[in-house]
């Protein structure tokens, strides 16, 4: 049980983390284009790219049951 509920605030922590590092990410790309700023692009992109990750990893349940799911039917 309580190995549920970890996973349930772990996921709702790596959503709210991804959410934020993709807006962040997105102001910082906008704010180094106009400056002309080329570590701030790429740090802009990383932290897009890090955020849509944690978001993706944060609607994921249990991997193998999906699979196993999707092949049967």
């Amino acid at each position: 049980m309580a190995n549920g509920r970890g996973r349930f605030g772990g996921r709702y922590l790596m959503r709210l983390l991804g959410g934020v590092a993709v807006i962040f990410g997105i102001l910082m790309l906008f704010s180094a284009l106009t400056r002309g700023d080329l570590f701030g692009l790429g740090l802009g992109v990383v932290l897009v790219g890090g955020g849509a990750f944690l978001l993706k990893r944060s609607g994921r349940t249990d991997g193998a049951r999906e699979v196993a799911a999707t092949r049967t039917s």
